[in-house]
């Protein structure tokens, strides 16, 4: 696990440079623009869809590969090594799809007590700044126009990252940090942490923590990536299919674009979501005539 771990820092930080240079080299060239204007370029609406493909292509570098390169190196199967040899049931299927409505009840809840912790006005600054840089890349990739925008959207924003990240995360990154602590809790803790901080969201920095130790929960549980990949995707495809609707209706794309519930809501839905753990505890590796992978 020790050098599996350093296998994959080492590899992460390469493919980290060459997603950079490959999507920076794509973006430049497809605008016509300097290098050191692409950031501002990539936030207007009209370069949407080139912020889609750029963003999807970065994801696969950055996170997809360096899964591949270390569940190939690792010994044991590949496909063994990347979660896919579990199977899954319906009623897992089920249970998860309930689990990602519950998981997103908790995520604007945690949303609501992140704006409520006191800070100080440079912090408080900072953290608007980013959370304002953070809604106006993904408004600029969301210009969704017709069936087929939204179709690309959910493939380029929700499918491919949803696929990536949870090989990345919970298929390598968690896998090895049990391997090497022995403590799959702490693995699922720290693994969320980082998955959270990659996404650059100060205020939604709790509720996407909370997202990764769901995702990890389920992967510890079951040993499958394609449930945390289900849960994951709809998880992106849910906020990307109301903002389609809301489209040109500034009100109800702010609406949407503001993540928080009620703080108590998340109690209920912590209730809901230990009472499904508890299910998908039951349900795990059960029903067989019904698998499906």
């Amino acid at each position: 696990p020790g050098p599996r771990l350093l296998m994959l820092i080492l590899v992460t930080a390469i493919c980290f440079i060459l997603g950079s240079v490959i999507t920076y080299y794509f973006v430049a060239q497809s605008l016509n623009i300097d290098l050191l204007e692409i950031p501002n370029a990539l936030l207007l609406p009209q370069n949407g869809r080139i912020a889609l493909i750029s963003n999807a292509t970065a994801a696969l570098m950055a996170f997809l590969l360096p899964s591949l390169v270390v569940a190939f190196f690792s010994e044991g199967a590949i496909v063994s090594n990347l979660g896919l040899s579990q199977k899954i049931n319906l009623r897992q299927v089920a249970i998860v799809m309930l689990l990602a409505l519950f998981g997103l009840v908790l995520s604007g809840s945690l949303a609501t007590v992140t704006q409520a912790i006191p800070m100080g006005q440079d912090l408080q600054s900072w953290a608007k700044g980013l959370e304002n840089t953070y809604k106006q890349a993904m408004l600029a990739m969301m210009q969704m126009h017709s069936i087929g925008d939204l179709l690309i959207s959910l493939l380029l924003v929700a499918l491919v990252p949803a696929i990536a990240e949870e090989f990345y995360f919970r298929g390598a990154l968690q896998k090895t940090l049990k391997d090497w602590s022995g403590a799959p809790i702490l693995a699922i803790i720290i693994t969320a942490i980082l998955f959270s901080a990659i996404h650059f969201s100060f205020y939604g920095f709790l509720s996407r923590m909370a997202l990764g130790i769901l995702l990890g929960l389920i992967y510890e549980q079951t040993n499958s990536i394609w449930l945390p990949m289900l849960m994951h995707f709809i998880n992106n495809g849910v906020a990307i299919t109301v903002l389609y609707f809301a489209r040109g209706d500034q009100k109800k794309i702010d609406q949407t674009m503001d993540e928080t519930m009620p703080w108590y809501w998340g109690i209920i839905a912590i209730a809901f979501i230990i009472f499904l753990f508890m299910q998908l505890k039951k349900y795990n590796n059960a029903g067989l005539e019904k698998n499906i992978q």
